[in-house]
């Protein structure tokens, strides 16, 4: 019996849980794709108060681009993961089960192969075409370095993952799901922790922030908030870009706010101020807390949902589960993006709001927003629907159009 019997046959929610997904990331992705060729953003005088009718048109292009490839990337993964679905549920039957090695090792190649088969379109899209719009400055040797290190710790992560799943679903079959999930939370809490001392040196070096008077200012915002902050490191994000960025990151004795040497070398003072007043307002709010024990509690719900998806199909304990498995994932993800997203720029308004009440500092927001929008070449104003699927900060203009009513409610 094929994978289309089982499930048809089997209760009709288990067809909805699976079925249900692909078609709404098809029409999602198909919806996204044909804004990306077609739509073209028309700007009204006040966005052309901020921004010249050349900038507009040359980000919107850059970010079409830069869409249209991120569609192609994601489709061709799926194809790929289907594939792999496809040709587990030929090569190997229900009762086919294999030493958990022999699985690592079919994991393994598939991860492999999908990050092989995705390096033309990665290059393009990270390194030719930020050059074509000059925002980088990497070399290819580093291009190809930084891609080695992200997609190697991603196929470890992944391979050993999905392994430790099914060596679970072979030896304690009744309760693998919660027991990954449980695992999943404490790696989760575990990888915050630890990413700033582990994951983020492979690609920046950091310096603490040495001028004195300056970081005496982010003491004053900081303390004002009632944060105490480990860390104010400054990253030598020049040597691959030149985009202006910051970030806080790890919570407990790692939590630190990183600021790319780009930000510190061409914005002034007052506006890095407004920077680092935001991500003390993460901080502030929690949001890396909140955002851990929302993941957490989606892996538990998913997995649970899958576990009953495997009950009712009948799908059996072998490399096949693991490919559905992968494939599944990937749909909910994504179709999940929207609802992610949507608490994301809701997290990002309340760090610009307090971030204002903090410094007080209304025109240095809305020059900050420009100057930000102009070294990343973002989108002023995307179509409403990119915006609701793709967007975790809430585009430039509305931030931009917030620090002007804040201001005038002063």
């Amino acid at each position: 019996m094929d994978l289309k019997s089982n499930i048809f046959k089997s209760d009709p929610v288990v067809m909805w849980l699976i079925v249900i997904p692909g078609a709404l990331a098809f029409i999602m992705i198909s919806i996204l794709l044909v804004l990306a060729i077609v739509y073209r953003p028309s700007y009204g005088p006040e966005t052309l108060k901020y921004f010249n009718s050349d900038f507009l048109a040359r980000a919107s292009e850059y970010n079409r681009i830069s869409l249209i490839i991120s569609i192609i990337v994601k489709i061709l993964i799926w194809l790929f993961m289907a594939a792999a679905v496809w040709a587990g549920w030929k090569y190997f039957t229900r009762d086919s089960s294999m030493p958990v090695y022999i699985a690592a090792g079919y994991i393994a190649l598939f991860y492999i192969i999908l990050n092989i088969i995705m390096i033309p379109l990665s290059f393009y899209r990270g390194f030719t075409l930020e050059h074509q719009f000059g925002l980088s400055n990497q070399t290819a040797a580093m291009w190809f370095a930084d891609f080695g290190k992200e997609r190697g710790i991603e196929i470890i992560l992944s391979v050993g993952a999905f392994t430790g799943i099914y060596a679970l679903m072979v030896h304690v079959p009744k309760y693998w799901w919660l027991i990954s999930a449980s695992i999943m939370a404490v790696f989760i809490v575990i990888g915050v922790y630890l990413y700033p001392v582990l994951i983020d040196p492979l690609f920046y070096r950091f310096e603490k922030l040495d001028d004195t008077k300056f970081r005496e200012e982010i003491l004053e915002i900081t303390d004002k908030a009632g944060i105490e902050i480990e860390d104010i490191l400054v990253a030598d994000a020049s040597r691959r870009t030149v985009r202006a960025n910051a970030y806080f990151t790890g919570f407990g004795n790692t939590r630190r706010i990183v600021l790319y040497d780009n930000l510190i070398n061409n914005f002034p003072r007052d506006e890095v101020l407004n920077v680092v007043a935001h991500e003390t307002a993460h901080w502030k709010y929690a949001h890396i807390v909140k955002s851990m024990a929302m993941s957490i509690a989606g892996g538990f719900a998913g997995f649970f949902i899958l576990n009953i998806i495997f009950c009712r199909t009948g799908t059996g304990v072998n490399i096949r589960s693991i490919f559905i498995l992968i494939l599944i994932i990937s749909l909910f993800v994504f179709i999940s993006l929207p609802f992610q997203n949507l608490v994301s720029r809701y997290f990002e308004k309340q760090a610009d709001e307090l971030a204002l009440e903090l410094t007080g500092k209304y025109d240095a927001q809305i020059r900050l927003m420009t100057g930000l929008a102009v070294s990343n070449l973002s989108n002023a104003e995307p179509h409403p629907i990119i915006r609701f699927i793709l967007y975790s900060h809430p585009p430039v203009m509305e931030r931009i159009s917030s620090a002007e009513k804040a201001k005038i409610q002063d």
